[in-house]
């Protein structure tokens, strides 16, 4: 049976680090498959790559990537990634061409619900996702 809390990752990315975000990629669909969440799986990872993608061009450091099922009557599988910036992100207009700014947009579409924590040294932007409560096949 998949663990209804506990389970917990982290991976650290530096900025610039191809190799740590191809970590960071494999931990999120390592910890999907495990925590039986393979139904959710296309819009966890592609919302914890928004969030990373946005650390690493948004800000001038690297992020810490956390992924963690939540206790609670229903289960939830929550990515954070936090960063050194103090600077909140806003929802920008991509207008109808653009290639930017559409991140946050895509996250509030995938995810359950999501938000931004401001901490002593920077901001965590976090997402949720409710998942099954039955073990990955």
């Amino acid at each position: 049976r998949a663990p209804r809390s506990g389970g917990r990752l982290q991976q650290q990315v530096a900025q610039r680090d191809p190799e740590g975000l191809r970590t960071a990629r494999h931990m999120i669909r390592a910890a999907v498959a495990a925590w039986g969440a393979r139904e959710r799986s296309d819009e966890i990872e592609l919302a914890a790559d928004e969030l990373i993608t946005n650390a690493l061009l948004h800000t001038d450091g690297g992020a810490v990537v956390t992924v963690r099922v939540l206790p609670g009557v229903e289960r939830r599988m929550r990515v954070e990634v936090e960063d050194g910036s103090s600077a909140l992100p806003h929802r920008r207009d991509a207008g109808f061409s653009g290639v930017s700014g559409r991140g946050l947009q895509l996250v509030e579409g995938l995810a359950d619900e999501w938000g931004v924590e401001s901490r002593g040294n920077g901001k965590c932007v976090w997402c949720e996702f409710i998942v099954p409560d039955r073990p990955s096949r």
